[in-house]
């Protein structure tokens, strides 16, 4: 098992978008809101070229494609260069092709890291589909910094799904109606610490995210399991219950999903 993956400080969402053919309404603008419910979708399935240019510089690691439809008949790649021409190459992923998701999930989301990071402030992903749905959708990109662990997670992890908003009705005869919610999903694992340096990168990072701000979160990079523990989430506050035994040699994560 590879160690899991846990992006931050994501930038995506105040770059600049251009290029590519956009259904009115549903077009570059919803980029820059971190909603993932209200999707970009293009009007045809020609070949996508997205330019995206960063609003500051800081070291790339983790880039996400949030909500999408890509199908396993297509591929994204991931491009980076030293010029707003973008004519000068530092950083080439190749054409990837997404992995087949589990029916249930609701925003199918994809987590790619960098071996090195990159701070050069122009991108560009390029998408080539021909999915049954006649249109390529996004909901957001995530470009961001990753957390760096010496080692994996510990035992404990618990992955969840939250259905505590699905509302049950049931009539004077038994019979039960329901008002189905979306299924949220969540993480919860420990974390040794094995420098002091790491410790404080694990303060600063959440200290500057908080509650609202986003992670990308993938449990094992070397087995993508169809997307079921990849999503973008939140941190959560833990309750003593779920973490007892806190002490200056771990940290735990508490992530739900952001929808």
């Amino acid at each position: 098992m590879a160690k899991y993956v846990l992006g931050h400080s994501d930038i995506g969402v105040l770059a600049n978008y251009t290029g590519g053919n956009w259904k009115v309404g549903l077009g570059l603008e919803l980029f820059n809101r971190t909603l993932l419910t209200a999707t970009s979708k293009t009007v045809d399935l020609s070949e996508l070229i997205l330019d995206v240019t960063l609003n500051s510089s800081q070291d790339i690691e983790v880039l996400g494609i949030c909500n999408h439809n890509i199908s396993t008949l297509g591929t994204y790649q991931w491009e980076c260069f030293s010029d707003s021409g973008r004519t000068i190459s530092v950083y080439d992923s190749g054409p990837i092709t997404p992995y087949a998701y589990h029916e249930s999930i609701p925003h199918k989301t994809t987590c790619d890291t960098l071996d090195a990071p990159i701070t050069n402030v122009y991108w560009r992903l390029t998408i080539n589909d021909t999915n049954a749905d006649g249109y390529i959708k996004i909901g957001r990109l995530f470009i961001g910094k990753r957390f760096h662990s010496t080692c994996n997670m510990d035992y404990g992890l618990k992955h969840g799904v939250d259905t505590g908003k699905t509302i049950v009705e049931t009539s004077t005869a038994g019979v039960e109606a329901f008002v189905q919610s979306i299924r949220s999903r969540s993480a919860l694992f420990t974390h040794s610490l094995g420098l002091r340096a790491q410790g404080n990168e694990f303060y600063d990072m959440q200290y500057g995210s908080g509650i609202s701000e986003n992670f990308l979160y993938e449990f094992d990079p070397d087995e993508k399991n169809k997307g079921l523990h990849t999503f973008m989430a939140r941190n959560e506050s833990i309750s003593p219950l779920d973490y007892p035994n806190s002490n200056i040699n771990s940290m735990a994560f508490s992530l739900k999903e952001v929808l």
